[in-house]
């Protein structure tokens, strides 16, 4: 596919196709009229306020791992009782085989922060190869996992990639005590504590340190979905993270006990999020238009529905589960997001809400939406609009189709196009970039670089910090204010060719407002090198794209969360159903397991 083909909807024509099979080209308008405009919420602060949906990848992944019966199964675990550890597992992936090996350390006591894939500085080390690899190629894989040394760390192309994790300082030897000693660890320890025993790294793939690219996995392949691999990687983290725990235990004692199910299946894999995910949205702008839209149709079909009982009764149990989950939280800071006991008390007012209507004169969700954006905080009307998504799955899952549709449309050039035209579209589409004033020391405050010393994104504050030469592109508005401005130099008439060779550094900005003509949700809409732009804002969004249903920001460059919390494991895999596993209650055990 070479360009998105637009139409009178403002829609990919593969979600016009979708949206007129489900209600018709006549009823298409009207949902499409129920689109909100990207004003109302393509700007930071309403990005981070985004909730995990049945759109997000980890649950597409899900999905089809239940509905094709992936199989995850433990060939040997060879563990003492300070868990210095190997592991080896064989997967299929509906016909499609892995091999996934495990090399766990001892604890050395010392919690460990941050995302370098420092092989020294982790607690474990998995990898994933394609295929069964014989014996004398994985064990040289646990080989250069043993060097520790990420100098001389290096793979091949037969590996999907490296799954680096580190120990929950909290609750990992608490559960292993615990077990050991023949007893449950308490219910509520995991769901006041983190939520998980170990926290992911790092995924290393996409062609990092010799691993397969991401070109190089077949089309075919479940994996070549944009983030199954990285996703599918913390998946078997969060299974590794539960064999590990009972495997010590057992080393440990012979009255050692097994991790309860349903223990296990509340414990979710950690995740800690830093500033490089504000440069991949502003690089990757198509990937966000892809995201965004698929999310705002699913929203907006929901929103066209009629109040109904099937339906309603949904949403009105999701309400009472998700708000639960947030009375359970307890998050680290409240600097940034709303306290989780307010969205828990209006998501129990919505639920009054629903069924009041459910009770009298219905209508459509509409009306309760407006409401809702009108009177409850702007996270909690969030959280409701995932909510309803999840009350319309047929739909939701058709749409979800188009992600990786979106994500492979290529940036072009229209050489031919005259410099009127593209004059046209830059103020139809970046009005709002225009407009934005960057006089003034807070309007350029900060730059982006990538560090070599910590292996990320940090963020550095222009004329006081160095490595401004070493600046990532982050600065739209400042790009599309100069392409703007170079255009006018020109008659109206004149090719954007003729631009491109006078200026060829204006390829660029001109491929980007190209590429996304026409696309209503391509750009955040704020400047993210302002002194007012916090990195959290753009981290917690691409977090609840990717799956994570609650946020946690450690400050506001970090934020940490937990994935696949509630998920079957893998054991269930094969009876398993599409049941809405995410924001699960705390499991409640009889005393005499955890006493």
């Amino acid at each position: 596919m070479n360009r998105l083909n637009m139409n009178d909807l403002g829609l990919p024509d593969e979600l016009r196709t979708v949206l007129h099979q489900f209600v018709g080209p006549a009823e298409a308008a009207e949902v499409a009229a129920q689109l909100r405009p990207a004003d109302a919420c393509m700007d930071p602060v309403s990005l981070s306020a985004f909730k995990s949906t049945r759109l997000s990848f980890a649950r597409v992944l899900a999905r089809r791992m239940i509905r094709e019966r992936w199989k995850i199964a433990n060939a040997y675990f060879e563990c003492d009782d300070n868990g210095d550890a190997r592991a080896l597992y064989r997967i299929d992936l509906d016909g499609h085989r892995l091999t996934y090996i495990v090399r766990a350390y001892p604890w050395d006591g010392v919690e460990k922060i941050g995302r370098r894939a420092d092989g020294v500085n982790r607690d474990m080390f998995g990898a994933l190869f394609f295929g069964e690899p014989d014996e004398a190629r994985i064990e040289r894989e646990f080989a250069v996992f043993d060097t520790r040394d990420i100098g001389r760390m290096r793979t091949d192309s037969g590996l999907v990639g490296w799954t680096p994790a580190n120990r929950s300082m909290r609750l990992f030897d608490h559960v292993v005590d615990c077990l050991a000693a023949g007893r449950q660890p308490e219910p509520r320890m995991l769901s006041e504590g983190t939520g998980y025993l170990m926290r992911n790294a790092g995924f290393i793939g996409s062609g990092r340190s010799g691993t397969v690219s991401y070109d190089g996995i077949p089309d075919d392949h479940p994996l070549k979905h944009p983030y199954f691999a990285d996703l599918f990687g913390l998946y078997l983290i969060r299974q590794v993270s539960i064999d590990l725990v009972n495997a010590i235990a057992r080393a440990r004692s012979g009255s050692a006990v097994a991790l309860a199910p349903e223990l296990a299946r509340y414990v979710g894999i950690g995740n800690s999020s830093g500033q490089g995910m504000c440069v991949a949205v502003q690089r990757w702008p198509q990937w966000v238009a892809s995201w965004v839209v698929v999310r705002e149709l699913a929203l907006a079909y929901a929103r066209s529905r009629p109040v109904e009982d099937g339906p309603g009764r949904m949403l009105v149990k999701l309400l009472s589960r998700t708000a639960a989950f947030y009375d359970a939280v307890k998050l680290q800071s409240e600097e940034f997001v709303t306290p989780p006991h307010m969205i828990a008390a209006e998501l129990r007012d919505f639920r009054s809400w629903v069924e009041e209507a459910l009770a009298g004169r219905r209508g459509t969700w509409s009306p309760l939406l407006d409401r809702a954006a009108q009177t409850l905080d702007r996270e909690t009307a969030e959280q409701i609009h995932s909510l309803l998504i999840e009350a319309y799955p047929d739909f939701a899952d058709a749409v979800a189709d188009y992600l990786p549709v979106g994500a492979r449309v290529p940036r072009r050039i229209e050489p031919q196009m005259t410099v009127a035209t593209l004059l046209e579209q830059i103020r139809a589409q970046y009005g709002w970039a225009l407009a934005t004033s960057l006089a003034g020391p807070d309007a350029r405050k900060h730059f982006w670089y990538h560090s070599i010393d910590f292996g990320e994104q940090r963020r550095g504050d222009r004329g006081i910090d160095p490595h401004e030469e070493f600046e990532s592109f982050i600065d739209v508005i400042g790009a599309i204010q100069r392409l703007a401005a170079a255009l006018l130099s020109y008659p109206d008439d004149s090719p954007v060719a003729e631009v491109i060779a006078d200026q060829p550094a204006l390829a660029f900005e001109i491929a980007r407002v190209q590429t996304l003509a026409g696309l209503p949700y391509a750009e955040i809409r704020g400047n993210l090198g302002g002194a007012a732009f916090a990195p959290a804002y753009a981290i917690r969004f691409m977090l609840a794209v990717l799956g994570m249903e609650c946020t946690n920001p450690l400050s506001i460059r970090y934020v940490r969360g937990v994935f696949f919390q509630g998920m079957p494991l893998a054991d269930d895999l094969a009876g398993a159903t599409d049941a809405f596993w995410p924001f699960p209650p705390e499991p409640v055990l009889q005393p005499r397991e955890f006493a």
